[in-house]
């Protein structure tokens, strides 16, 4: 027998799901069909018998399901008692003496004690009754991949070594251990049953909503759940990470965890996903999965560049694929106050606490999950020590309202040199930033030597403001410590200014960066005054000759990002002065250069120059054009080869959109007509063959646009891209996973507070 899961640790409420989820998995039994008996009992009837899961023993019918819950304490008393007095108001239901009885329970199994057996068999003389206890559920969850994936609550209260391979441990980045750390506070609430099923329909689901409500923990029991059947766990901030460990012969999951940027919406973190969405929602399918938590605005981006240039014919609108984290509702947070507190082993004293006040606490406009972690830890002790002087009320409302005034006193003590390490990490890029780079920011940003090494100033903010993680990275412990030090240098001229001058690119980025705080509203939250542009002005001159590809696509794409989202006029007319000296810059090292140019970065820098009123000069793009400008002996069936061409129809496609000059410079479409005739007839071919079916869907999209760039050259390419379609169709499988946890037994607000509440036990 495995270990047994401690149910105990569940609550009666979450038991009770539990069980009816198993029901319905195992026979079929829809969550509607169960009714209140007692408190905590439950009862359905199956009409036509069941088979008792795991034993193979087929019940006869009608068949009464009893979900008994049993305290922890005197359970073998309790059980004696009171298993013979649910299973009579359960019987006294039905109009007619049912042909068996299954009673489950969170404690040992019924049927094994021998009082309770003939008490049993009093009440359903000469019927069929068996049982399922905590050995018998364990081993039905540990056989379930599926009940876990529902149910990923009790990933928290068992031991993962037998379930988590070890072969998937170590090929998995996300860590198993730490997830099962959230585990055990973890609750399955709605937005995590929808993202179940987002993920079986289109292989990728975008967790939305403000910071704190659990879009992070809701991924991560994705993943963690995933790992229990088989899967490989990778979490990624860029796409690059993503094909550096994607395997199409492997499952895998991949959660970008707040993949565009912190609690600030950081428009060049989200162009890199966006340039890249078409990839990735190729490669993704049942077998491969991939989760953002982010907000809605990088996804529609992404989504509007996929359908300007391919159309809205493969591609889902977000509608049908965003979740929102934000829409807790009363039973779901209860269960989250009553997990944290169960977590936290409180002391008697604290448990009267959390059962006195429950409502007060889940009822308050500025409930989160990570706010209620907060005071559970603090506060609640303190309240339970009595070294808190104040109401109880006054400190649910201290720890839970938005930013807390203990968190702001905790920055004001702050000592300088541990405060200037907390300004370098805003000028690092998002997600976990290695030690060596905190280092090299805060040198950038102190102009006096400090007292103490960089990373002993860490240690002594490990916990508060920042967490380690291994083997060498520093990160935020939550966004909001990261939101309070922005507001707090915005407010500081000279404070800014020293900021800007000093900064990377990433600082500069921060600066330019629009729906940020945690309501979305902050916008360029450091260019307040005429000298705050000069100093981005000089800093950022400086730094764009020598940037990188990837990073002069990270800085076109915020500016285009706050062209198109401030409001003020002046702040516009700052923005469109620096995007053009950018746009300039770049221009003269292309040409200076003669060499290609990537087509995203050739996309991001007509894309701003769109905003512009006086469209500057394009850069060259004859090396570019060379480059990707497909050969006589091109050969599509090759993905490799299908990738380039694609990057040629785009590139053409950029042009006739932004630089027609440019384009009849190059004679198209007539000067590549016999290639244009070529490609045509291998498309033409490969739509009869099922051997190589990752080529077509983009085959299929270059096709579209090639008809529509060059009808007179690929008229036919339209209704051979809508073969590769359907063949492609044919060759996809597109299943449902998870549903939707339904309610079984909708109950008063108040009164579910307490009911949850009620099960909560002091540590031991």
């Amino acid at each position: 027998m495995p270990a047994p899961y401690r149910f105990d640790e569940l609550g009666s409420f979450q038991f009770e799901r539990l069980c009816a989820e198993l029901l319905e998995l195992e026979a079929g039994l829809p969550p509607h069909r169960w009714r209140k008996v007692a408190d905590r009992t439950q009862s359905a009837v199956l009409e036509d018998g069941l088979t008792v899961p795991r034993e193979g023993v087929r019940l006869e019918g009608p068949t009464v399901v009893l979900v008994v819950w049993l305290s922890r304490h005197r359970r073998s008393t309790v059980a004696r008692r009171r298993l013979p007095e649910v299973t009579r108001a359960a019987l006294a239901r039905e109009p007619t003496l049912p042909g068996s009885l299954l009673i489950i329970t969170n404690g040992p199994r019924a049927t094994d004690d021998e009082r309770v057996r003939r008490a049993l068999a009093h009440e359903l003389p000469q019927r069929e009754i068996r049982a399922l206890g905590k050995q018998e559920l364990s081993a039905l969850i540990d056989r379930s991949p599926e009940l876990r994936f529902r149910m990923p609550s009790v990933l928290g209260v068992r031991d993962l070594a037998e379930l988590v391979r070890e072969e998937v441990r170590r090929r998995s980045t996300a860590d198993p251990d730490a997830a099962q750390e959230l585990a055990r506070v973890f609750v399955p609430t709605y937005a995590y049953a929808h993202t179940l099923r987002v993920l079986g329909r289109h292989g990728f689901a975008v967790l939305t909503g403000p910071p704190e409500m659990g879009k992070t923990a809701t991924a991560r029991m994705v993943a963690l759940a995933a790992m229990t059947a088989g899967w490989e766990a990778h979490e990624c901030v860029r796409p690059d990470e993503l094909w550096a460990v994607f395997a199409r012969d492997r499952r895998q999951v991949f959660v970008a965890d707040d993949a565009f940027g912190s609690t600030e919406y950081r428009p060049e973190a989200a162009e890199r996903w966006a340039l890249e969405l078409d990839r990735v929602l190729r490669a993704l399918d049942e077998r491969h999965w991939l989760i953002w938590t982010s907000r809605p605005t990088p996804l529609r981006a992404g989504l509007r560049r996929i359908h300007r240039e391919h159309g809205v014919e493969r591609f889902p609108q977000p509608a049908e694929i965003q979740v929102a984290a934000a829409e807790l509702d009363t039973e779901e947070k209860a269960l989250i106050l009553f997990r944290h507190a169960q977590a936290a082993a409180l002391p008697p004293a604290a448990v009267t606490l959390v059962q006195e006040h429950g409502w007060q606490i889940v009822s308050h406009p500025h409930f989160t999950p990570e706010r209620i972690r907060r005071f559970v830890g603090r506060r609640l002790r303190d309240l339970a020590a009595g070294t808190w002087t104040g109401s109880v009320a006054a400190a649910v409302r201290e720890e839970i309202r938005e930013p807390t005034d203990a968190m702001a006193a905790s920055l004001r003590a702050l000592g300088p040199e541990h405060r200037a390490l907390l300004v370098a990490l805003l000028d690092a890029p998002p997600g976990p930033v290695p030690e060596r780079e905190l280092a090299a920011a805060v040198r950038r940003h102190t102009d006096v030597s400090m007292p103490r090494a960089p990373g002993e100033l860490v240690d002594r903010l490990t916990d508060h403001f920042v967490r380690i993680v291994p083997p060498m990275s520093v990160a935020w412990v939550h966004p909001s410590w990261r939101d309070l030090l922005i507001d707090d240098l915005a407010s500081n001229g000279e404070a800014r200014r020293r900021f800007l001058r000093s900064s990377s690119l990433d600082g500069l980025l921060l600066a330019l960066s629009v729906g940020g705080g945690a309501t979305g509203e902050r916008t360029l939250p450091l260019l307040l005054e005429d000298a705050d542009w000069d100093a981005a002005a000089d800093r950022l001159a400086a730094l764009a000759p020598e940037l990188f590809d990837s990073e002069a696509l990270r800085l076109l794409a915020s500016l285009t990002e706050a062209a198109g989202g401030v409001r003020k006029e002046r702040s516009q007319a700052e923005i469109i002065a620096l995007g053009s000296s950018v746009l300039e810059l770049l221009r003269r090292r292309w040409d200076a250069l003669r060499a290609p140019v990537p087509i995203s970065l050739l996309q991001a820098w007509f894309d701003l120059a769109a905003h512009l009123a006086d469209h500057p000069s394009p850069p060259a793009v004859t090396a570019t054009w060379i480059e990707l400008l497909p050969t006589r002996s091109i050969d599509i069936r090759d993905p490799a080869e299908a990738t380039r061409l694609d990057d040629w129809v785009t590139l053409v496609a950029l042009l006739d959109r932004c630089a027609s000059p440019l384009l009849a410079g190059f004679d198209f479409p007539d000067g590549q007509a016999a290639i244009l005739q070529q490609i045509i007839r291998q498309a033409a071919g490969l739509a009869e063959r099922r051997d190589v079916p990752e080529v077509h869907e983009l085959l299929a999209r270059s096709l579209r646009r090639l008809a529509t760039l060059a009808p007179e050259h690929a008229r036919e390419g339209r209704w051979i891209a809508a073969y590769l379609d359907a063949r492609s169709g044919e060759l996809r499988r597109d299943e449902m996973v998870g549903q939707r946890l339904r309610r079984t037994q909708p109950e008063p607000d108040r009164a579910v507070v307490a009911r949850v509440l009620s099960d909560l036990e002091p540590g031991e």
